[in-house]
């Protein structure tokens, strides 16, 4: 090898590790940024549901009798016996309610709901016999309304082809208002009483979802207010009285809000 040669590979050797530190100090490393967590919005109002129902009222009994009058109705006035000669009674076997509800599990769940139960209509017409002569005719008309609050607890029992039979009970209020009028020998007299009354139920019934969010209920419902005043007519007898049992065939829907 030459002289110049060698000066040459000396000259190549001696500047190629600068070199290659410049191009060491230039590199810049890849940044990698994470991606960002999706956004999941709160579910406001998860597990809440609201519900519809429509009722049919099958069997009203109406327990505790405090005072009866019967037959000719010679208690009533017992000098002049009362004689009917006309009796009309209405009632509205079909009612509705309006609520929400909680889903705190898949087998617990919670409403509160309020309801019109039947309504109960009944007039009389008749004279006053014996020794009335003069403005004898009577007549009496009494219109029965019952109003409802009540909060219920149930029990899902699983589902079953489609299915979910739930079995629950519940407590609540029951407001009555009850409006006599009645004229007597030429005399008029109204008379409103207004009370409210502990009731409770007891339940059991199937749903089937119908939608995504919507299930169809099917069920039974016993309410019992134990307290709750009445007044009873029949063509041969008139009955007040406290204590009133509902038994109920219900039909209703349930939206779930999520």
């Amino acid at each position: 090898m030459t002289l110049a040669s060698r000066a040459a590979l000396l000259l190549a050797v001696s500047v190629l590790p600068p070199a290659t530190a410049a191009v060491a100090a230039d590199y810049e490393p890849p940044i990698y940024v994470e991606p960002a967590e999706e956004y999941v919005p709160v579910e406001v109002g998860s597990g809440w549901y609201l519900r519809g129902d429509i009722a049919y009222n099958f069997e009203t009994r109406f327990k505790n009798t405090r005072a009866e009058l019967s037959g000719d109705f010679s208690e009533f006035a017992p000098f002049f016996p009362y004689i009917p000669t006309r009796f009309d009674e209405k009632e509205t076997p079909v009612f509705g309610s309006v609520g929400f509800g909680y889903h705190f599990n898949d087998y617990l769940r919670a409403d509160v709901n309020l309801g019109l139960l039947p309504k109960d209509r009944f007039a009389i017409d008749g004279f006053l016999g014996g020794g009335c002569t003069l403005n004898c005719d009577l007549g009496v008309d009494i219109e029965q309304t019952y109003w409802t609050g009540i909060a219920n607890g149930y029990i899902d029992l699983g589902t079953y082809a489609g299915l979910t039979p739930y079995v629950g009970a519940g407590i609540g209020v029951l407001y009555s208002k009850i409006e006599v009028e009645g004229e007597a020998a030429g005399v008029r007299a109204e008379f409103t009483d207004r009370d409210y009354n502990f009731l409770y139920t007891l339940n059991a019934g199937l749903s089937y979802q119908i939608a995504a969010n919507t299930s169809l209920d099917v069920g039974y419902q016993f309410l019992s207010a134990p307290d709750a005043q009445f007044i009873r007519i029949d063509p041969d007898r008139v009955k007040v009285g406290e204590g009133i049992d509902f038994h109920q065939v219900r039909v209703g829907l349930r939206y779930d809000l999520w």
